[in-house]
């Protein structure tokens, strides 16, 4: 501190300590110094090869994990419908060149697999009463990849229908259920009485006109008679035949 004396005043003033300076000088100096090593050690890093990029002892670049063979499926594939056509396409990524598919395991009965587009498709022909256990596999040039997956066919419950083309007011017949329920040996049964009805109705008649013709003879009703009775037993051989076809329809269909 030192006295000083402006325009007539007097007073005390603070001078600037050397010391202070000095601090200053050494601080900017080391600043300056931090940063020329900062930006020196980035030039290096970056002038530095990459791990990634050095080559391998056989001269080829070591393979990228982001590109490894991948099945890109999910392990449970979509539900099939028996006696519905099914399409279903197994995707992965990754790999090189072409990929060829496999599974390991059966499909279900009407499904087959294309090995190069690695396509499902096909109509299953029943239902299966737990999934299927499968190992899909798709290799390329040089890898394979695996993973195990499940597919679920369901057994439709909707009943084969006949639309009612003459009345459209009217909904399907589910000739299906009526059949497995046994109205079809009903039907049958109808039809053979209405036809032996029909018959007998016809025979009356013919009897009648021969017996009314004065040149009628014996032989001629009894050839009426032999007439009738072959269509009769051509009824009861028909209606026999569709109840043994209907029987073994169901007992097929059960077994």
């Amino acid at each position: 501190m030192r006295h000083a004396r402006r325009h007539g005043n007097a007073g005390h003033e603070f001078g600037g300590s050397g010391e202070d300076s000095f601090v200053a000088v050494v601080v900017t100096k080391l600043t300056g110094a931090l940063l020329f090593i900062l930006l020196l050690t980035m030039v290096i890093m970056a002038l530095l090869p990459k791990a990634v990029d050095l080559p391998t002892s056989d001269g080829a670049a070591p393979p990228d994990p982001a590109q490894a063979l991948t099945i890109t499926t999910p392990g449970t594939l979509t539900e099939a419908i028996a006696g519905r056509p099914y399409v279903l396409a197994l995707a992965a990524s990754g790999g090189h060149g072409p990929r060829t598919w496999s599974l390991d395991g059966p499909l279900p009965d009407g499904l087959s697999l294309d090995p190069a587009s690695g396509r499902i498709e096909g109509t299953p022909s029943r239902g299966t009463p737990k999934p299927a256990e499968l190992v899909v596999r798709v290799s390329d040039s040089s890898t394979q990849a695996t993973q195990e997956t499940r597919l679920l066919i369901y057994q439709s419950d909707k009943p084969l229908s006949t639309p009612a083309w003459w009345k459209p007011g009217i909904p399907p017949v589910p000739w299906r259920a009526w059949l497995e329920q046994g109205f079809g040996f009903l039907v049958l049964w109808l039809v053979h009485a209405v036809g032996m009805n029909a018959l007998g109705s016809l025979q009356r008649w013919s009897l009648g006109g021969v017996a009314a013709d004065p040149q009628a003879t014996e032989t001629d009703l009894q050839g009426a008679l032999r007439r009738f009775t072959t269509y009769r037993w051509a009824v009861r051989l028909a209606s026999l035949s569709a109840t043994l076809a209907l029987g073994t329809w169901l007992w097929q269909h059960h077994a």
